[in-house]
């Protein structure tokens, strides 16, 4: 993860962990350049020497702090646990953004190492835990229920389409945005459409879905490895109580990146850590669709966005051509189902 310098940040951030956390700390570093674009997050070290991630985010589900915390108590060291305020609570609102501060776990990204047979039995393992933790207290209360309702990724993508359908001209940002939607533009409205169908079947089964406690996005740039059998699940801002394709999608099938897909031999070893399931095709259709119509439709909005700083729209201009890329996320939706 880089790391980069930022004085008055960093002074906030001192003042902040004081205030809401009674914290001293002396170091203060910024970290990483994900692409959440709603959250900051920084290393803070202590005159104790302990270490602690910092995070200060207006995305999200506050909830996720809810399940991260029974979680770590469940099943210690798969998630770093949550430190809690001097007021007793899992995080503070500080200007209208959340600030939480977890406990700093040492390793390195799955997506930057990737996981051994060992590790990937383990990652199995770890959600098999997480999806076996009673539905109960305040998870029960608190971590939002899958509705399987589309419409917000749905117009989200109907607004970027529309654009991109009149956009006359642009930088060479937009015209690569331009040449790489209309290149899969039917393929990606396939998919809008099957997703909206299917969300509504979904949402009428004459079955009730059983819902499991969710990461939501349990993609290799949220497990840390932390040691030859062990990996660590980071970041449960996108908690939710759903069926448990809703994490499964990122591994079966081959994961959402095209560069990093998961092959049949990682597979395998991840379910004998999970457990035999067969998992319902409808559900990782939906959800594989929902995912796409997110990872085209959110970053495309910053491309467009010719205000913003030129590296973040090139970043999610990635991001968008990673997600059509042959063999990566949009194909696998046009197979499922």
């Amino acid at each position: 993860m880089s790391r980069r310098p930022d004085a008055p940040a960093a002074a906030r951030v001192r003042r902040l962990l004081s205030e809401h956390y009674s914290l001293d700390v002396r170091d203060v570093v910024a970290v990483g350049d994900g692409a959440d674009r709603a959250a900051s997050v920084w290393q803070a070290t202590g005159h104790d020497g302990r270490v602690y991630a910092v995070k200060l985010t207006t995305g999200g589900c506050p909830a996720g702090l809810v399940l991260a915390d029974r979680f770590a108590l469940a099943r210690p060291g798969a998630t770093p646990r949550p430190v809690r305020t001097a007021a007793g609570t899992l995080w503070a609102t500080v200007a209208g953004a959340r600030l939480s501060v977890t406990e700093w776990v040492d390793g390195r990204s799955a997506a930057d190492v990737g996981l051994s047979e060992r590790q990937w039995i383990e990652y199995g393992r770890v959600l098999a835990a997480l999806h076996g933790l009673p539905v109960e207290g305040e998870p029960a209360r608190r971590v939002p229920r899958e509705t399987f309702d589309p419409g917000h990724w749905v117009d989200c993508f109907d607004r970027v389409d529309a654009r991109l359908a009149d956009l006359a001209a642009g930088d060479d940002l937009l015209t690569h945005l331009v040449a790489t939607w209309n290149g899969r533009r039917s393929d990606l409205r396939v998919v809008r459409d099957r997703t909206v169908r299917l969300g509504r079947s979904l949402a009428t089964r004459a079955a009730p879905t059983a819902r499991v406690c969710c990461h939501a996005d349990a993609h290799l740039g949220n497990v840390v490895v932390t040691g030859p059998e062990s990996v660590a699940l980071f970041d449960f801002d996108d908690a939710v109580l759903a069926p448990p394709e809703r994490d499964l999608m990122f591994v079966l099938g081959g994961g959402v990146w095209a560069e990093e897909l998961i092959d049949e031999r990682q597979q395998d070893a991840f379910l004998r850590g999970y457990g035999s399931r067969t998992p319902d095709r409808q559900l990782l259709a939906y959800y594989r669709g929902l995912r796409t119509l997110e990872d085209v439709a959110d970053p495309a909005t910053v491309v467009l966005d010719v205000s913003a700083p030129r590296e973040d729209r090139a970043a999610n201009l990635g991001y968008v051509t990673a997600t059509v890329a042959a063999g990566a996320l949009l194909d696998q939706a046009l197979r499922s189902e």
